[in-house]
């Protein structure tokens, strides 16, 4: 394996650092949800042996402490995760390593407990606490190298002379399987979550534009109503001339057209709210806004595309929540007509009147 190899696997996984930061924000999104449910069964587990140890040993004991605290900080992650990681993603992966950590320091704790034992529980969390979530190689490797050295610090000054020693190496051999453990399965975990990535891009995207496909259209449409708090706009677009500009300047020169157009839309609207759901058609929402205002920005684009020599006729249709609940079927369809009005008044212009459709 050459160093360039190496460095790779290292920090990205053996991914190119373009494709890892590309990834980047699914696995924020991954982690955020493994660490919800992670954060809660490890609360559970620390308040219930908790509630254990106060039973058979009482209250004022270390180890009751020790529960107590990380079922508390366990609680503090699972709050943050709920309510700060949404306004803040990027503070999911300090969230992740505070989980870790948590976890390392309750297993050497207790493992400390017992200076005449076998440490069992700080090996246990440093084989299985870094396979939990997703993030480069080498930052999880150095989390686990760095409780190793502190571990074996400890133990040293702390447990019995025979029992430290048993520790020390215990430690190293774990810690040198869990490194190369972890960057193996981190590699392909990392991998199937770029593949899986990619197959879901291909399968929403329209790959001549680049906007979400009919496909994820279809799938988001009807979840329209529960992203808006008072009123939706849909907007419905048609390219005119696609086909006479395929035919007089060739398919190429008409794919331009199209990508001029998803782009201007695409500007407006947003990525996630625009989808090419035909050859030339188009479709846009724009939640809580005001109808006169999505109508001027049509009128700017019109004019910015014209200027380019490409005309696209846009029909706008809303519904109010004040209403009724929203009705994404009628909203759609009442685009589309006046998108068909508009259509036939720019073919009824004495310059547009030739069309070979």
């Amino acid at each position: 394996m050459t160093f360039q190899a190496i460095h790779k696997l290292f920090l990205y996984a053996g991914l190119e650092k373009e494709d890892f930061e590309q990834l980047l924000p699914r696995i924020r999104d991954e982690n955020r949800v493994l660490l919800k449910v992670f954060s809660q069964l490890a609360g559970v587990m620390f308040f219930l042996l908790y509630i254990v140890s106060m039973i058979t040993m009482g209250f004022a004991t270390v180890n009751s402490t020790t529960y107590l605290v990380s079922g508390f900080i366990m609680l503090i992650i699972l709050f943050c995760v709920q309510y700060v990681v949404p306004k803040k993603p990027a503070l999911v992966m300090l969230l992740v390593y505070i989980f870790e950590i948590v976890l390392y320091v309750f297993g050497i704790r207790i493992s400390l407990l017992h200076a005449d034992k076998p440490a069992v529980s700080a090996v246990a969390f440093l084989l299985v606490s870094p396979l939990l979530f997703y993030d480069r190689p080498t930052r999880m490797s150095s989390l686990i190298e760095a409780v190793v050295a502190v571990f074996c610090v400890i133990a040293v000054r702390i447990k019995q002379p025979g029992i430290a020693t048993i520790d020390v190496w215990n430690m190293i051999t774990f810690g040198a399987v869990a490194v190369a453990t972890t960057i193996f399965l981190m590699s392909i975990k990392i991998r199937a979550l770029a593949q899986s990535s990619q197959i879901e891009y291909m399968s929403q995207t329209d790959l001549l534009t680049g906007l979400k496909n009919r496909n994820h259209y279809e799938n988001r449409l009807l979840k329209y109503p529960e992203m808006c708090r008072s009123n939706l706009v849909c907007v419905y677009g048609d390219v005119n001339g696609l086909h006479e500009k395929n035919n007089r300047e060739g398919h190429h020169m008409g794919d331009v057209m199209l990508k001029e157009v998803a782009a201007a839309m695409q500007k407006v609207f947003g990525l996630d709210n625009t989808y090419r759901v035909g050859g030339d058609e188009f479709v846009a929402f724009k939640t809580d806004g005001e109808s006169e205002k999505v109508s001027s920005e049509l009128e700017r684009i019109s004019a910015e595309l014209g200027e380019k020599g490409y005309h696209i006729s846009f029909g706008v249709g809303e519904q109010n929540k004040a209403q009724g609940d929203l009705d994404m079927h009628a909203l759609v369809t009442e685009a589309e007509k006046n998108m068909f009005a508009a259509k036939q008044e720019f073919y009824r212009q004495p310059e547009h009147n030739r069309r070979s459709r």
